[in-house]
């Protein structure tokens, strides 16, 4: 459409302008390509959240047409599937009105592109970014975080066969298997809300380590320079301090900063790298390490 010029609006009257400049609004705001059709329908696009890829693989893998559209294999993973998908999406969305298969790739597009119902826990949880258990580590260290919890003791021993046992005082290698056919078969559920609560209580992917594990939750590792007077901050109100990290020295209330200090900072510097599930007491790993 040619611009208009002031002159020829005039010319047009009121009725007239207002009429041409909506005209001009609608060709400016019609729909370009596949994606802002889907838009302008009102449609949520999925994004570019790797997880959330997956999330629509998972809804979706049963459909032999959106395994051709998006060219995956029988055997292919969830995290290779949702990036071939998501490049397949990427393609059908960028088709520009007018060509040949425009149509076609807004059928495909508000089909698989767009944000699905959910038919499960696991893909609800995905596309909310949040990463599944999947590993012992997991288990094993949900099992240590929650064993305070009698609901949780409760649900995972709802999940396994009747009568199986399961305390706080549970071995970690055998609370980890109870923990793992809980999550396992919480997964698989639809996505109720309060299923999907339990999921992210109990059941994601937990930090690698303890470093890792407090950063998360907003602590630090005390800075260089600074062990002396966290050993001597804390070292009247830990009374197994100084048998932990003294290590042949003699350590006690009455030693200083320069002579605890390293002591606190050696003992730190194996801990924070250990898995949640190998601290014997994370609190006052948190204590004597973090700030």
């Amino acid at each position: 459409m040619k611009g208009i010029t002031t002159k020829a609006l005039a010319g047009l009257g009121v009725a007239g302008a207002t009429g041409t400049a909506a005209a001009a609004s609608w060709h400016l705001s019609r729909p370009k390509d596949v994606k802002s059709k889907l838009v302008s329908e009102g449609l949520t696009l999925v994004g570019d959240s790797s997880r959330a890829w997956r999330a629509v693989f998972l809804t979706h893998k049963g459909d032999s047409e959106f395994m051709s559209f998006a060219g995956v294999l029988a055997n292919d993973g969830d995290k290779e599937a949702g990036s071939k998908i998501m490049s397949s999406c990427e393609k059908a969305l960028n088709v520009m009105v007018g060509d040949g298969d425009y149509e076609g790739s807004l059928s495909k597009a508000r089909s698989y592109c767009t944000v699905p119902q959910f038919k499960t826990v696991e893909a609800k949880i995905l596309f909310l970014d949040k990463e599944p258990s999947s590993v012992d580590r997991d288990w094993k260290d949900s099992f240590v975080l929650n064993k305070g919890d009698s609901s949780f003791i409760e649900k995972v021993k709802g999940a396994n066969e009747k009568g199986t046992s399961l305390e706080a005082s549970t071995a970690v290698d055998t609370a980890k298997d109870m923990v793992k056919k809980f999550c396992e078969a919480l997964k698989v559920k639809a996505p109720e809300s309060q299923d999907i609560s339990d999921y992210e209580r109990y059941c994601l992917q937990t930090p690698t380590n303890v470093e890792a594990f407090f950063e998360k939750q907003g602590y630090h590792l005390v800075k260089e320079g600074s062990w002396g007077s966290k050993f001597d901050s804390i070292k009247s109100t830990d009374s197994a301090l100084f048998d932990a990290i003294k290590k042949g020295t003699n350590l006690s209330a009455t030693s200083d900063g320069t002579q605890g200090g390293p002591k606190l900072k050696e003992w730190c510097d194996l801990e924070k790298v250990k898995e949640i599930n190998a601290i014997s007491d994370l609190q006052k790993t948190k204590s004597r390490c973090f700030n």
